[in-house]
């Protein structure tokens, strides 16, 4: 636990001060000529943009950092230079944005020494203790852990997805959890980014909350009561650097700011800033590709008064985000968009064949529709759909029904401010859009609960935040409390489950030593083969690919399908 503790401490200064200097420049690039050289941080609608939260400096720097080591790592391996070179830039931030940072210490100095203070101390304390300690998730074991090592080995590797399909899957959140892996110089890999973005983020919404009483309109309040409880559904897990939590909390987290800047300024620059966000939480994980939709709205607004040098600014920032991914999808897989076949543009002598990507695309399929056959893949929804709701566990349909309930009242509330000829908040359309738009590609690709929650969670955030905000009175009254009731009752067992897991999870582990170090990643019974005089390693009991011995690869099959290009390692992999 204090090893956790203290890499959380030293995150926060790197990814703060580098996310400060970050949006101190977008800011000054975007804003107009005369504002420039006035200093400070302006959004170009006259609105003053310089007072960011901690949270959204954290979040520019966590995605800094992705992007800078995903770019680095075409390049050479993430070790001590990559880590130095991060280092010099976040002092270089730190220097120019010093007087934030002491107006920050400032403020944090107080905070230690109140009752609130005291409250989030013992809960990164609580967190820390389920990022110490448990079980690993089962596609960290799988493939998460060796792709954290091949950013340390070598960066990249062309072809790896040969040798297992999951590596070809590219998610940038693993490339930000292998810069503070620091085995280089710890001599074991540190996992506590996922237990570092769970902290920020509750921290986040729990200081949004204190002030509940005061808010004229809840959807922001009621979305940050939806990290609380997406953490609360994945705080067993947080000792995993997997990547379906580190998406849907910044899913959750766009989200929110989105609400919190409706209810607030309304800030175009806060609008696009979050944009570009949403552009890299499709990096994080790509199901999650719909969130974009949110991007509509802050473009026509810039388009319609020709504000072109912001335009340029935010839509350079997406490129630069997605760039580096798309070409790591192809240098790993000789794929523009794994596993989809439909943008086939390359033909490079490690591409993954089309049957095995396609191969790999059904299996997804059949399992999130708990088919579990891919030979069913080609089944329509009408046919597929009772299968995978019998296969869903009750508190699960509860919360499936609680989402319904939630959309229901969402277009009440719709169809009440049409009658009552009150304008439409096209910002909120743009949000919805996003939210129904990743729900729909969710439910008919791969419909695994896990995989849509930040969504469906939104679903019945929003809805009650709008309840709670609304003037009460007559039939429409009874009928949007009757759903809310109805939508209270469904979504209850989702979170009494959570909580009896959780409490399972602490009598169960108090024990365990794990309160100086962290547990270190599972090892794995394994075999090996020589290829070219290249020793690669293979599983032999259950799926778990050990971070400890590399390369390897959980599945023979897929072993004995792949070979060298080269006579070493670096040349890459290609099918036989």
């Amino acid at each position: 636990m204090v090893a956790v503790v203290l890499s959380w401490i030293y995150m926060t200064l790197v990814c703060g001060c580098i996310g400060g200097g970050v949006i101190n420049l977008l800011c000054k690039a975007a804003a107009p000529k005369e504002e420039r050289f006035r200093g400070g941080s302006f959004d170009s609608a006259g609105l003053l943009a310089g007072k960011f939260s901690m949270t959204q400096y954290l979040a520019a720097g966590i995605t800094t950092v992705t992007v800078y080591v995903e770019v680095f790592s075409i390049f050479g391996r993430i070790g001590g230079p990559a880590h130095i070179l991060m280092l010099l830039a976040a002092a270089l931030s730190g220097i120019a944005g010093r007087k934030i940072i002491l107006k920050w210490w400032i403020k944090c100095k107080k905070l230690v020494f109140s009752w609130e203070g005291f409250f989030y101390a013992g809960f990164i304390l609580a967190v820390a203790f389920f990022t110490s300690r448990g079980n690993f998730h089962t596609d960290t074991n799988i493939y998460h852990a060796q792709m954290i090592r091949l950013y340390e080995e070598y960066g990249l590797i062309k072809g790896m997805g040969n040798l297992q399909l999951h590596f070809a899957y590219n998610s940038a959140y693993l490339a930000f959890a292998s810069i503070f892996s620091l085995r280089w110089l710890l001599g074991q890999s540190l996992h506590t980014t996922t237990g570092f973005i769970e902290v920020i983020m509750c921290l986040y919404a729990f200081h949004g909350l204190k002030d509940f009483k005061r808010h004229r309109s809840h959807t922001a309040d009621m979305m940050r009561v939806g990290i609380l409880f997406y953490t609360l559904v994945m705080i067993t897990g947080s000792i995993s650097p997997a990547t379906d939590y580190a998406t849907m909390l910044f899913a959750l987290f766009v989200i929110t700011e989105w609400c919190e800047n409706m209810e607030s300024s309304r800030s175009i620059t806060i609008y696009s800033l979050l944009s570009v966000l949403a552009v890299f939480v499709v990096t994080l994980k790509f199901s999650a590709c719909f969130l974009v939709l949110i991007v509509l709205y802050p473009s026509v607004l810039l388009l319609r008064e020709k504000r072109w040098r912001e335009i340029a600014v935010y839509f350079g920032c997406g490129c630069l985000i997605l760039l580096p991914f798309l070409v790591r999808n192809y240098l790993i897989s000789g794929w523009l968009l794994y596993p989809f076949s439909g943008i086939d543009l390359f033909s490079a002598e490690w591409k993954i064949p089309k049957e095995y990507l396609l191969a790999d695309a059904d299996q997804i399929k059949v399992w999130g529709r708990c088919l579990y056959d891919v030979d069913k893949a080609g089944w329509p929804v009408t046919r597929w759909f009772s299968v995978w709701w019998e296969g869903q566990e009750r508190y699960e349909k509860m919360l499936l029904a609680a989402a319904l309930i939630g959309a229901g009242m969402t277009a009440v509330f719709a169809v009440k401010k049409v009658l009552s000829r009150r304008k439409l908040r096209w910002d909120m359309g743009a949000l919805m859009a996003a939210a129904f738009g990743s729900l729909m590609i969710w439910f008919f690709t791969a419909p695994f609960i896990r995989y849509g929650l930040a969504f469906l969670f939104a679903l019945v955030m929003i809805a009650a935040g709008e309840y709670l905000s609304q003037e009460k009175k007559g039939f429409y009254s009874i009928l949007t409390g009757g759903m809310m009731f109805c939508m209270f009752v469904s979504v209850s067992p989702y979170w009494d489950h959570y909580i009896t897991d959780a409490g399972v999870f602490v009598k169960q582990n108090l024990k365990e030593p794990y309160y100086l170090w962290q547990k270190d990643y599972d090892r794995a019974d394994e075999e090996s083969i020589i290829i070219n005089g290249n020793t690669i390693y293979y599983s032999t009991a259950g799926e778990v690919n050990s971070y400890h011995t590399f390369p390897g690869t959980c599945y023979k099959f897929m072993l004995e399908r792949s070979t060298l290009i080269g006579d070493d390692i670096k040349d890459g992999f290609k099918a036989k």
